[in-house]
C-alpha cells in the first residue's frame, strides 16, 4: 500500500498548529508587507486556478502558460506548489478532487519552514519571505514555541518535515491565518502480539460518547486496568440559545435572522473535542504500555446508526483522527465492529437493565453481567484468542425480572438476589442456599444485615433490633454490588429499575 507521495510500506503522519493575526493591526505596524501578501495572493490564486482546471480539463497548453506565469510573477520559495517532484505539490489527486463552486480556488501559500526558504523562525518570531527583499514578521507566542519542540520529542530520533499554510480570504473576516504542519514518515508499524502488548479497546456510541477500555494480558487472564468514559459537551446552553431565537423571530422580531442564528445554535460540530478525546486516550495508553507495543481497535458505528443523530458529524469524524494519530506515533491501530447485545459466553440476546449512571447487561441463559460500554470489548478478546477478564456470572434462580426490581416480590418480602442451587457452597452457606449477603447461616457468626425481608438493618450479634442510622445507611448491595442500587430497603421499594430491550 503506498502513501500520498506513492512510497509503498510508509505512513505518514501529522499535526498542525493554528495562529491567527488580525490583520488591521499588521497594517498598523508593517502596512508594506501586508499590502505585498495581498498581492501575492491574488496573482497565485488566479495562477493556481488555471493551473488546476487545466490538470483536470487535460490542457497541455493551460499548463505550461500557468508555469510560465509562475516564474515570473511569483517568488522561487512559493512555486514549489506546481513542481511535482517537491514534497509540496499541492495537486496529485486533481481528478479525485470535488468540483470547486468557483473558478478562482481559495489555495493557501505553501512553504517548507526552513532557515533557506520562504519561512523560518527566528527568535520567537516567524518570518515570511515575500519577494523583492520584502519581509512580514509574525509573533509566536511561546506557548506555541513549546508545543512544536514537544511534538518533535514525541517522534524522536525520527526527523520532522515543518511547513507553513498562510490562508487569507477577503470575503471573510480580515484574519491571517497561519498554519504550522509537522509531518513525520515511518515505516507501517506490524501488528503486535496482543499477549505481549497493551490493549485498548475505542467503543464509539452513538448517545454516550467514547469509552476505552485499557487491558493487558498477564499470562492467566486479561487484567482491565480502567474504562475511560468521555462525554461531549453539554448541548443545553446551545438549545436554550437557539429556542429563545426560535421565540423571538415567532414574535417578529427580525425573523429572517433569528431563525437563522438558531440554526446556527443547534447545530452540533465537536470536532475540535473529538481530536482532545483521541490524543488523551493515546497519551493514557502510554501511560500504561511502559515502553510495550500497542494493540488499538475502535469499534465505530456505521453511518446508519447514527443518521441524523446530533452526534453524526462527531463519531464519523474520529476515524481519520485516529488513523493520524496512529500514524504519528507508530501505534497498530484497527476499526472493526463488534456486537453489544450478544452476549460473549454463550451467544444468547442480553437484556439491558439501566442504573442512574451505569447501563448493565445480564444473560438469562448463562448468568453473565456486566456492564454495556465492555461487552464489545469481551468480543474483540474472542478474536484475538485470549480468555475473558473474568468468568461469566452463575445464573440466578429467579426469573431475571426480579433484578428489575418487581414490585410484588419487594412487596412480598423476597431477596433479589438469590443463590443457585448448583453453585459451589459458601462458607456459613450450605450448598443450594438463598440466603442473601449478610444474613446469618448455620454456623455462621451473626453480624449486621445489610438487607433483611422486614428491611431492619440490624446489630452484630443482636437480630431484630433495628440499627439507630439504619435511615442514613448506604443502599444495600447483593452479591454483584449493584443489583439493589436504587433502593434503600425492601419496604420501600419507590425507586426502581428502568428496563429497556
Amino acid at each position: 500500500m503506498r502513501n500520498k507521495n506513492g512510497k509503498r510500506g510508509v505512513v505518514e503522519g501529522f499535526r498542525v498548529l493554528t495562529l491567527t493575526y488580525s490583520l488591521d493591526d499588521l497594517r498598523r505596524e508593517q502596512p508594506e508587507a501586508v499590502d505585498r501578501l495581498m498581492e501575492l495572493f491574488r496573482e497565485y490564486r488566479a495562477i493556481a486556478a488555471l493551473y488546476y482546471w487545466s490538470k483536470r480539463l487535460g490542457l497541455g497548453e493551460g499548463v505550461e502558460q500557468a508555469l510560465e506565469r509562475a516564474q515570473e510573477e511569483i517568488p522561487s520559495y512559493w512555486r514549489k506548489v506546481f513542481d511535482e517532484r517537491s514534497p509540496l505539490y499541492l495537486f496529485n489527486e486533481v481528478k479525485e478532487m470535488p468540483r470547486p463552486r468557483k473558478a478562482i480556488l481559495k489555495l493557501p501559500l505553501i512553504e517548507a519552514l526552513h532557515q533557506n526558504a520562504g519561512a523560518f523562525i527566528d527568535e520567537g518570531r516567524l518570518v515570511l519571505r515575500l519577494g523583492g527583499r520584502e519581509r512580514l514578521v509574525l509573533p509566536v507566542p511561546e506557548r506555541a514555541l513549546r508545543w512544536l519542540k514537544e511534538k518533535e520529542r514525541e517522534v524522536a530520533p525520527l526527523r520532522v518535515h515543518k511547513t507553513v499554510l498562510i490562508q487569507w480570504r477577503p470575503e471573510r473576516a480580515q484574519v491571517l491565518k497561519v498554519q504550522i504542519v509537522l509531518k513525520v514518515e515511518r515505516p507501517r508499524p506490524p501488528r503486535p502480539d496482543p499477549r505481549d502488548a497493551l490493549l485498548v479497546f475505542i467503543d464509539i456510541n452513538s448517545s454516550y460518547g467514547f469509552a476505552a477500555v485499557f487491558a493487558s494480558f498477564n499470562g492467566s487472564r486479561v487484567l482491565v486496568h480502567e474504562t475511560m468514559k468521555l462525554r461531549p459537551p453539554n448541548r443545553g446552553r446551545r438549545l436554550r440559545e437557539a429556542a429563545k431565537r426560535q421565540q423571538a423571530a415567532a414574535h417578529g422580531s427580525k425573523p429572517n435572522v433569528n431563525y437563522a442564528l438558531a440554526r446556527l445554535s443547534m447545530r452540533f460540530d465537536a470536532r475540535g473535542w473529538v481530536k482532545k478525546a483521541a490524543a488523551e486516550i493515546f497519551k493514557k495508553a502510554f501511560t500504561y504500555a511502559r515502553g510495550r507495543d500497542v494493540l488499538m481497535n475502535f469499534d465505530i458505528p456505521g453511518s446508519e446508526t447514527v443518521r441524523n443523530g446530533h452526534l453524526q458529524r462527531t463519531l464519523l469524524s474520529i476515524r481519520k483522527v485516529a488513523e493520524n494519530l496512529a500514524n504519528w506515533y507508530g501505534v497498530y491501530v484497527t476499526f472493526e465492529c463488534f456486537p453489544s447485545r450478544r452476549c460473549p459466553a454463550c451467544e444468547e440476546r442480553l437484556r439491558e437493565y439501566r442504573t442512574t449512571r451505569t447501563r448493565v447487561c445480564i444473560c438469562g441463559a448463562c448468568g453473565f453481567q456486566e456492564e454495556r460500554d465492555r461487552i464489545p470489548f469481551y468480543w474483540w478478546l474472542r478474536e484475538l484468542g485470549l480468555p475473558l477478564p473474568r468468568p461469566p456470572r452463575l445464573p440466578k434462580p429467579r426469573d431475571p425480572e426480579a433484578l428489575g426490581g418487581r414490585r410484588e416480590n419487594q412487596l412480598a418480602g423476597e431477596c433479589p438476589q438469590g443463590r443457585n442451587p448448583a453453585a459451589p457452597a459458601r462458607a456459613g452457606h450450605p450448598r443450594g442456599s438463598t440466603t442473601p449477603k449478610g444474613a446469618a447461616g448455620p454456623g455462621a457468626v451473626t453480624k449486621m444485615a445489610r438487607w433483611s425481608p422486614s428491611g431492619l438493618h440490624e446489630h452484630p450479634g443482636k437480630p431484630g433490633r433495628p440499627h439507630p442510622r439504619a435511615a442514613h445507611q448506604s443502599p444495600a448491595r447483593g452479591d454483584d454490588g449493584w443489583a439493589q442500587r436504587g433502593q434503600k430497603s425492601a419496604a420501600n421499594p419507590a425507586r426502581r429499575w428502568r428496563k429497556t430491550f
